[in-house]
């Protein structure tokens, strides 16, 4: 377990004044001056992890070039970033992976990040024209079919008007008439 405790910021910036505040009197005190002729400087320095210092022990990080030599990009990685990339890997994780900077990955290979999704789009557009065009897979022609020629199936959509409009007469014959046309239908 950790000894390291948490301490909020507001308290640490009160506890920061407070010893600034002790070292001004005390340097006034020891060189007989007034505490606000006394400049104090504070010096933040950041504290390295046991990991770091053990590795800084070691000799530090093995690099993967010398310092101080240029990276130079093979074909190799020139496909590797343009897998990467057709897959959907962000531009931070390929530099890591590729153990550059993203300074670096963006000048040797804008180009190939631009154009890695477009070209892996087109090789399989090809391979389903392929297989479209050969007849062997009818579901491969009619996929390629909607989704570039434009087709649709086609749907017959039936719709019945049943609105109707019912009316009153106050004729008593035209009553009389239609309730006995009403019996004589009756089974």
């Amino acid at each position: 377990m950790s000894n390291k405790k948490f301490v909020p910021q507001d308290e640490l910036k009160e506890s920061l004044k407070a010893e600034v505040k002790e070292a001004k009197y005390a340097a006034a005190s020891a060189l007989g001056k007034v505490p606000s002729d006394v400049t104090i400087t504070v010096k933040k320095e950041r504290v390295p992890s046991k990991n770091a210092r053990e590795s800084a022990a070691k000799g530090g990080k093995a690099s993967r070039r010398t310092k101080g030599s240029k990276y130079n990009p093979t074909d190799d990685d020139y496909s590797k970033v343009e897998e990467m990339v057709s897959v959907g890997i962000d531009q931070h994780t390929i530099a890591k992976i590729m153990g550059i900077s993203n300074a670096t990955l963006t000048k040797y290979y804008k180009a190939h990040m631009e154009t890695a999704r477009e070209r892996r789009t087109a090789r399989v557009a090809g391979v389903a024209y392929e297989m479209a065009m050969s007849g062997e897979s009818p579901s491969m022609t009619t996929f390629y079919l909607k989704t570039q020629a434009g087709w649709t199936p086609k749907q017959h959509i039936i719709t019945e008007d049943k609105s109707f409009n019912i009316s009153w007469s106050d004729d008593e014959d035209d009553i009389a008439d239609a309730n006995k046309r009403a019996e004589g239908n009756l089974h």
